[in-house]
């Protein structure tokens, strides 16, 4: 699950006081449309809300169901998004997984949740990586930092298993045609993304399969909305196809 939170990264920058921003992406492996995925941000004032839902889609539903959605809280601090609570539950057809964390104003981890037995060895490592680190956000809250903000985080990114930096890189621009796009075909921008640091919480040498990530963005109706995004991992290759959206 933690690659589709990187893999959607959005990028562009409002004037915020209250906000609801709803999109819906298709997630596609070798042209065949596996997910969907639905993206909800409210916002009022300084405070924010997120919603972010995956299910599978079509066949895949019937062969291997899927069901994935997080939400999290938080306030807004400049040009950052510093997260409350981060709540993420995944139901599969082989399992059910769970991560909450709690953060303190300053970013600090107040309490970590995850549903996965650990013994007193990998407790040990997640305090102290925890202690080492000290700062954190949430996946969901970055990339949706991204969207408004076009700003790195100047925290570590937690998700319960794992934490790592996620740093962005403007790349050159084209011109898109992508048949599959619904929404907009013409010049976009681009962005990459790249994983400079990855750690396991509970296990040493864990690698991270993610290796490069691409938006395409263009501007509509005076947003910079992305239009897809390529994912590439070492176990396989992903496009992201924005469907529809909504910005009140």
């Amino acid at each position: 699950m933690r690659i589709f939170f990187i893999i959607i990264t959005l990028l562009y920058s409002i004037n915020l006081h209250s906000k609801v921003i709803n999109l819906q992406y298709e997630i596609d492996c070798k042209s065949v449309h596996l997910a969907d995925l639905f993206w909800n941000i409210t916002i009022n004032d300084s405070d924010y809300e997120i919603e972010f839902l995956i299910k599978s889609f079509g066949l895949t539903d019937k062969i291997y169901k899927y069901k994935s959605i997080t939400r999290v809280k938080g306030h807004i601090d400049g040009n950052y998004l510093r997260p409350f609570t981060y709540r993420s539950k995944t139901k599969s057809s082989n399992q059910d997984v769970y991560a909450n964390i709690d953060y303190s104003f300053d970013g600090l981890i107040k309490k970590i949740d995850v549903k996965k037995s650990l013994s007193d060895e990998q407790l040990l490592m997640q305090d102290n990586l925890i202690n080492q680190f000290q700062y954190f956000t949430d996946p969901i809250s970055q990339l949706s930092q991204y969207l408004l903000y076009k700003s790195n985080s100047d925290r570590i990114i937690i998700d319960g298993l794992n934490i790592y930096e996620l740093i962005s890189n403007d790349l050159i621009p084209i011109n898109f045609d992508d048949k599959n796009s619904i929404i907009y075909q013409g010049n976009v921008d681009i962005l990459g993304l790249s994983f400079p640091f990855f750690r396991g919480l509970h296990k040493l040498d864990k690698k991270n399969n993610l290796k490069e990530i691409k938006m395409y963005y263009a501007n509509i109706d005076k947003y910079n909305i992305p239009i897809q995004f390529d994912i590439l991992s070492t176990k396989f290759k992903a496009k992201l196809y924005l469907k529809k959206y909504e910005i009140n």
